[in-house]
């Protein structure tokens, strides 16, 4: 059981890599973002799919990391 969540960590790990890498980087930097009223989250076309497949993959590579702490006991 162990052996499939580390298998299935990295797959994330790998994915979560890729996604981020995709997607196009901001020139604007971070004032632009908080002080511009734009969508923080919302996004348009294939950005916000990158950006929401990146936040999922996140969220499965926390959770995965957590399960193999707890069974690895």
């Amino acid at each position: 059981m162990l052996t499939i969540f580390i298998i299935l960590f990295a797959l994330v790990a790998v994915g979560l890599v890729f996604f981020v890498l995709l997607q196009v980087p901001k020139q604007a930097g971070l004032s632009a973002s908080l002080g511009g009223g734009g969508d923080l989250f919302g996004g348009r076309g294939v950005e916000g799919g990158l950006i929401r497949i990146s936040s999922v993959l996140g969220g499965l590579f926390m959770l995965l990391a957590l399960l193999i702490d707890i069974l690895s006991r």
